[in-house]
């Protein structure tokens, strides 16, 4: 996880909490202020606050919400999905080089223990939304 934040991951045009959010709102597309808030798990208002500089940036705007007048939905901007994007490729050409450095059979090792490790990461990312329910363990392949 250091790594990826201190050499993968540009933060000089996005806060890290900035950066996630644009990514909810880029992978779960238009979404209520205040669902992005309890999904992130801030308060509503510090959302809000974080919605209007990503809104300022030209990153993200607000839609009306079709089942309340009320209500609106944040969604991503061409401009945030091209940012999103750009950090995308420069990790990948960050992360590329720093695997250049590694021997043939290093690269090999890595590969098979992401193989390993991508599926269980991925479950336990499903279920790091609060719930305490048991999941079964499933087989690795």
């Amino acid at each position: 996880m250091d790594l990826t934040i201190r050499f993968l991951s540009d933060r000089a045009d996005l806060s890290a909490s900035a950066a996630f959010t644009l990514n909810r709102v880029c992978r779960e597309g238009p979404i209520r202020l205040t669902t992005l808030a309890a999904k992130e798990g801030v308060s509503q208002p510090s959302m809000t606050q974080l919605v209007q500089r990503l809104e300022r940036a030209g990153l993200v705007t607000r839609l009306a919400d079709p089942d309340d007048g009320r209500a609106c939905l944040i969604a991503i901007t061409a401009q945030g999905q091209a940012l999103l994007d750009e950090r995308k490729r420069m990790r990948r050409e960050r992360l590329a080089m720093l695997i250049a450095t590694l021997t043939e059979e290093e690269r090999s090792s890595l590969w098979l223990s992401a193989r390993v490790a991508f599926p269980l990461i991925c479950r336990l990312a499903e279920n790091a939304d609060g719930t305490t329910e048991t999941v079964a363990p499933r087989p690795v392949r």
